[in-house]
C-alpha cells in the first residue's frame, strides 16, 4: 500500500494524480484539465465555428424531410446544448436517439420529453 505522501495534487483545482481520467501535471504543478480550461480563453471561437459549418455542410440533406445526422441523447444538460447547437445554429435536422432500458429515471424521462417538445 503506497502513503499519500507521494501524491501530487493540482496547485488550482486540487484534484489528485490517481484521478481515473490520468490527469497529467505541467512544471507548475497544475493539472491537464485546468489547463484546457485555461485555453478556452484564448481561442477564437468565431473561426471555430465557422470551421465547423463547413465540415457539416456536405452533410446536410438536400430533402427537407430527412434527417443529417445522430445524435445520441441522455435528457441532461449537455443534450440541451448539442441539440441547440446543431438545430439552431447548424440548421441540421437531428435524429435524436436515447437507450437507457434500465436506469430511467423519472426526472431523466421528463427531461427527454421535455427535449424532443423544445425541440420539435
Amino acid at each position: 500500500m503506497t502513503g499519500t505522501s507521494n501524491m501530487k495534487s493540482c496547485k488550482r483545482c486540487l484534484y489528485t494524480d490517481d484521478h481515473p481520467l490520468g490527469i497529467t501535471f505541467n512544471d507548475d504543478g497544475v493539472c491537464s484539465g485546468c489547463q484546457i480550461h485555461e485555453e478556452k480563453d484564448s481561442l477564437d471561437w468565431d473561426f471555430r465555428l465557422d470551421e465547423l459549418k463547413s465540415l457539416v455542410k456536405p452533410y446536410k440533406s438536400k430533402i427537407k424531410n430527412n434527417y443529417d445526422c445522430i445524435i445520441p441523447v441522455t435528457g441532461g444538460q449537455d443534450s440541451y446544448y448539442i441539440v441547440h447547437i446543431v438545430k439552431n445554429i447548424l440548421k441540421l435536422n437531428p435524429l435524436l436517439v436515447s437507450y437507457n432500458k434500465y436506469f430511467n429515471t423519472e426526472i431523466g424521462i421528463k427531461n427527454l420529453a421535455n427535449l424532443r417538445i423544445k425541440f420539435d
